[in-house]
């Protein structure tokens, strides 16, 4: 059976948390799921054709040429909540090629009804997909029954949607290597990393709860892939594609899970340069080191919130203390950080979000982001902006459904401008500029830098905004 695979543009921009001028220079990087959901097709026999639309910047009519071209039964599409109306558009470019669709993601995990309401949409996948769509596949090219299939929703001949519960893949180092041939590797970059690049997952899963983060009942259940596992795709991915860096984007990764991974690349004396997230209450001097020996080079971490009272009210069970800690003792281990943080969080002030800002210059890391608190569905955030009538309750719902909406309102007043304000403060700091015009050594740390300063300057002001600036300009000289 032949299959299509897209990963489709984000038509609407929406409500990404990231500015859009900076999001367009963050970068490119492979679909893992996608790559996941292929390999475990061609494991089993069925031929796929995986279109990376971002990546490949092509046009719905390139789209449309190229499924076309490979023929394919069905056509299955990524999609998360903010991002549905692009996943929307290929299903409708697969109808007008006669293919059955099928949607997957997070998406499908919250409005799985709502999304099967469409004309375009056949299937939906509910947790993790690579075990469900090869059960759907099979039993379609055999025309059998599918009812049974965890995971799957879909359509009844009487118009009714039947709704299955979330699958989860508890064994991670069963799973077939991601189908990187399908990818166009070499179309791949990171505005903060090595190329060329890649990513890696090697666990699944987070136990900690986080008010602003969605979770499925998959995510919830924490997993791990063997290091043995790991380090033979990492070896793959250096001598097939020349992959000098690899980006972990698993949500944590544990003491003993960074230990066991860092002493199996240097018993295999792996050359590679990798980064990952990381929680500041899981590090220690003697891991870190251990880890900068293996390779780490880059460590992110979701600081969030620079007054203690914050921190609490988006539930991050860490503390101030333990940020400081953690990025000196990042940095004594030669180790350089990256820093998350959330500028608009509801109950913020201008006091906790110049708070926030200083915390960033304080902690002076190496890359830093900010951005807009979201209420994203069926997060503690969204609960806690409807009760406060901040926020439609029915606004992802309605937004699913094509209703016209205006953007998602800010949680507090000013959001978006404190952001640019936070992005301005601490970038285009004079002794930061210097230091990394000194840091440069190559053509692609030229390119990454002018790609940063474009997209930090890219930030629209108006007048309200330079007003915000200075306002906050003034009382900075006056306390400091």
């Amino acid at each position: 059976m032949k299959v299509t695979l897209i990963r489709y543009h984000d038509l609407d921009n929406t409500s990404t948390r990231l500015a859009k001028s900076l999001n367009d220079r963050q970068g490119v990087l492979p679909p893992l799921g996608l790559a996941y959901i292929a390999s475990a097709l061609e494991e089993v026999g069925h031929q796929v054709d995986l279109i990376d639309a971002i990546a490949l910047c092509l046009s719905k009519e390139e789209v449309s040429e190229r499924i076309e071209q490979f023929d394919p039964e069905l056509v299955g599409i990524t999609a998360m909540t903010p991002t549905f109306h692009g996943a929307l558009e290929a299903a409708k470019i697969a109808k007008k090629n006669n293919r059955k669709t099928l949607i997957g993601g997070v998406h499908m995990s919250i409005y799985a009804e709502e999304t099967l309401s469409y004309e375009e949409v056949d299937f939906g996948v509910v947790g993790e997909g690579e075990e469900t769509i090869v059960e759907l596949c099979s039993a379609l090219e055999e025309g059998q029954d599918y009812s049974s299939i965890e995971g799957l929703c879909y359509k009844l001949d009487d118009g009714a949607i039947k709704v299955s519960g979330p699958r989860i893949v508890m064994d991670l180092t069963k799973l077939p290597m991601p189908s990187y041939h399908l990818l166009p590797m070499e179309k791949y970059s990171s505005i903060i990393g090595m190329t060329p690049v890649s990513t890696m997952m090697g666990s699944r899963g987070c136990p900690y709860q986080c008010g602003f983060c969605f979770k499925t009942p998959s995510d919830k259940k924490y997993r791990t892939r063997s290091v043995e596992n790991i380090v033979d795709e990492i070896e793959f991915l250096i001598e097939n594609y020349k992959i000098k860096e690899v980006m972990f984007y698993d949500d944590i990764m544990p003491r003993a899970y960074a230990r066991d991974l860092s002493n199996e690349i240097i018993k295999r004396d792996v050359k590679i340069k990798w980064q990952t997230p990381q929680r500041v209450n899981l590090v220690n001097p003697e891991l870190l080191k251990l880890m900068a020996k293996a390779g780490c080079h880059i460590l992110r971490f979701g600081v969030e919130q620079g007054d203690p009272d914050m921190m609490q009210l988006v539930e991050k069970r860490t503390t101030i203390d333990q940020v400081h800690k953690s990025f000196q003792q990042a940095n004594d281990a030669g180790i350089k950080t990256f820093a998350y943080f959330i500028i608009g969080y509801l109950g913020e002030t201008e006091q906790t979000m110049q708070a926030t800002i200083d915390l960033a210059k304080d902690l002076n890391p190496t890359y830093v982001m900010f951005t807009k608190a979201v209420p994203l569905p069926d997060t503690p955030l969204m609960t806690q902006s409807v009760f406060k009538g901040l926020v439609d309750p029915e606004y992802w719902r309605k937004y699913t459904l094509g209703v016209k909406q205006a953007a998602m309102p800010n949680l507090v007043p000013n959001a978006e401008k404190w952001v640019a304000h936070a992005y301005r403060s601490f970038y285009l700091r004079p002794s930061l500029i210097m230091k990394r015009l000194l840091s440069i050594r190559t053509y692609h740390d030229i390119k990454r830098h002018i790609d940063a300063f474009i997209g930090i300057v890219g930030f629209k002001m108006n007048d309200n905004a330079l007003s915000v600036q200075k306002q906050d300009d003034k009382r900075l000289t006056s306390t400091h």
